[in-house]
């Protein structure tokens, strides 16, 4: 009786465990510390996917690889209330889930601060899509699964991402509405940005952008918070005002560098520089400047003057050959032919008359 009730029990435990494999759109996920060349393989049944982030001035990639047919089975599913879209997403990512406890336990010294920003990075990581561009509907939201595959979407659809991995993780979240934007809320010992609602204080969690931790609350988001809703795997009603709002200053989004290696860990609060005039720099000496003797202008005359010289050497020469040669040479000839003169009209003598 025994050994039949226990391999009732062992059957169940196989059904169960069945279930919730096939429940997990993720066949296979790896996260690995730094950045890796390895792609995850595609093939007619699976998608893969790779990505790359980074935190504390480290990159990660994590490798997954998504069931094609259940990732087309969600086109047709209902998708107006958005806790029950965190809590599927919550059973479907469960190897993702357990991908980022296998980091946490390879980082003991991490804080639940740290390990709460580690899934923001990766979740920020992701560009962000508005609905009418990508889906062709306004407002359109995503299953979890369904951002992972398109890379991206817009705050509610990362807010939902993130807000079921957490919730996988055992946290404690909220829906937090601001005008025109969502975020998620996580109750724990932080710091910053929070809001309380039926006792419990959930602190600011931007999941658009790159470099927002828990607690910072950009200032696009606005400083007033409209609603609060816990997520819990039931429907709820309208969207219930938060008994108490306490919000630290909003700071402006740093820019994303180019570099991945130097993503910021937090944003800057924007100040005000103060002008300060501009010393005069004395000029250096260099070996290569011309200096005041040896200048281009001086350089310039010196060579006008020597060319000018030869100019004038080049036309007295000939000009006082010439002068010689007609003037005075004429003078000497005539002097030499002064003694004798010949004239062709004297007769000539014989010896014999002298």
């Amino acid at each position: 009786m025994h050994i039949r009730s226990l391999i009732v029990l062992l059957f169940i435990g196989l059904l169960i465990n069945v279930d919730a494999i096939a429940k997990d759109a993720l066949s296979s996920v790896q996260i690995v510390e730094g950045i890796t060349q390895q792609r995850p393989s595609q093939t007619r049944q699976t998608i893969g996917r790779r990505y790359v982030w980074n935190f504390k001035k480290r990159p990660y990639t994590v490798l997954m690889t998504i069931d094609l047919e259940r990732y087309n089975s969600y086109s047709g599913k209902e998708r107006y209330d958005i806790p029950k879209l965190v809590e599927e997403g919550r059973t479907t990512l469960s190897n993702l889930t357990r991908e980022f406890e296998r980091t946490f336990k390879q980082n003991r010294s991490w804080t639940k601060q740290d390990r709460v920003d580690f899934v923001l990075s990766f979740v920020q990581s992701l560009p962000y899509t508005f609905d009418d561009v990508t889906t062709g509907f306004d407002e359109f939201r995503r299953y979890a699964v369904e951002t992972l595959i398109e890379g991206g979407g817009d705050c509610e659809d990362t807010t939902i991402l993130v807000a079921a991995i957490l919730r996988g993780l055992g946290e404690k979240t909220a829906l937090i509405f601001t005008p025109g934007h969502i975020a998620l809320g996580v109750s724990g010992d932080f710091s910053g940005t929070s809001v309380t609602y039926d006792g419990t204080k959930y602190y600011y969690c931007e999941t658009t952008g790159t470099g927002w931790t828990v607690g910072v609350m950009p200032v696009s988001s606005g400083s007033t918070v409209e609603a609060v809703v816990p997520l819990s795997p039931s429907k709820v009603g309208p969207a219930p005002k938060p008994n108490k709002t306490t919000i630290t200053p909003p700071v402006e989004p740093k820019p994303t560098p180019k570099d991945p290696d130097l993503t910021p860990e937090k944003p800057p609060i924007k100040t005000t520089p103060v002008p300060v005039e501009p010393k005069p720099e004395e000029p250096k000496p260099d070996s290569k400047e011309p200096t005041e003797k040896n200048t281009p202008e001086s350089n310039n005359i010196i060579g006008g003057i020597i060319a000018t010289l030869f100019f004038i050497l080049g036309l007295g020469v000939p000009i006082g050959y010439l002068v010689y040669r007609f003037v005075f040479a004429d003078d000497d000839d005539d002097d030499r032919y002064d003694d004798t003169v010949y004239d062709d009209t004297t007769e000539s003598k014989s010896p014999l008359d002298w």
